[in-house]
């Protein structure tokens, strides 16, 4: 049982024991709207905070003592961005995770055979990456996973069965949407900001909150990244960190038919 449908059924609970006080013990019906804006309240921070696996299970860390990490971008692939991260990747010997939109993956085909060449993992992010993307239907979110997983397919050979969210949203729609497909949902447990602060905030936000288990968010779309990757290895490594792929570090197999 889900988060959503524990919380939801002590919500009516609730809800119907304070009816019957205010039918019948004379309390005013003012005190409804408290557990209404408790319950209102958890859908949201449910839906925005994937690490709380409220609606449905994204892996977002492990547990561990040992100081390993993976490191994840979304959003791309990007032409140039995406060439640069492979090639600080190669250098470190890294191997990190790769969430693709759908419609990217097409126009930018030799990016994605490289991704895959030097042994990194391809996930999927959804078809467009919609701004409205959680408020889209199950089916048409199914749609847009199916397309993206097929876009892969193509150029890889390898049907994906790892795949984010966009925004890292989660509803009872999307929960319905990803068990029909079966993928294995991917969020995160540091989100380092990347497109909204420059290099010097980045790097000390990751400094301050690395982890053991750590998922790490990025983005191959940020032009700063590159120079971020870089020097963040450089420092996982001094600090004696290993950079590991999800596949071991969940014991799970990122594609289908691999």
């Amino acid at each position: 049982m889900s988060k959503y449908t524990t919380t939801s059924i002590l919500f009516l609970i609730i809800l119907f024991a304070l009816i019957l006080q205010v039918q019948y013990d004379g309390i005013t019906g003012l005190v409804l709207i408290i557990p209404v804006l408790i319950y209102l309240t958890l859908l949201i921070a449910g839906s925005v905070l994937i690490s709380f696996n409220f609606y449905f299970k994204s892996l977002c860390e492990i547990k561990t003592d040992d100081k390993i990490v993976a490191i994840t971008f979304d959003d791309g692939p990007h032409p140039i961005i995406t060439t640069g991260l492979i090639k600080v990747l190669e250098k470190h010997e890294v191997k990190a995770a790769f969430f693709c939109i759908g419609n990217k993956i097409a126009k930018h085909r030799k990016i994605i055979e490289m991704i895959e060449d030097k042994g990194h993992l391809i996930g999927n992010h959804s078809f467009t990456h919609h701004r409205w993307f959680d408020l889209f239907t199950s089916n048409k979110m199914l749609k847009e996973i199916t397309n993206t997983s097929n876009e892969i397919e193509k150029v890889t050979g390898k049907r994906p069965s790892l795949f984010r969210p966009p925004y890292g949203i989660t509803n009872p729609q999307l929960k319905k949407a990803v068990e029909t497909s079966g993928m294995i949902s991917v969020g995160w447990s540091l989100r380092s900001f990347d497109t909204i602060h420059g290099k010097e905030k980045v790097m000390k936000k990751l400094k301050s909150r690395t982890a053991p288990g750590k998922i790490i968010l990025f983005h191959d779309t940020n032009k700063n990244i590159v120079q971020i990757i870089d020097e963040y290895i450089i420092w996982l490594k001094s600090n004696g960190y290993k950079i590991v792929s999800l596949e071991r570090m969940f014991n799970i197999q990122a594609y289908e038919n691999k």
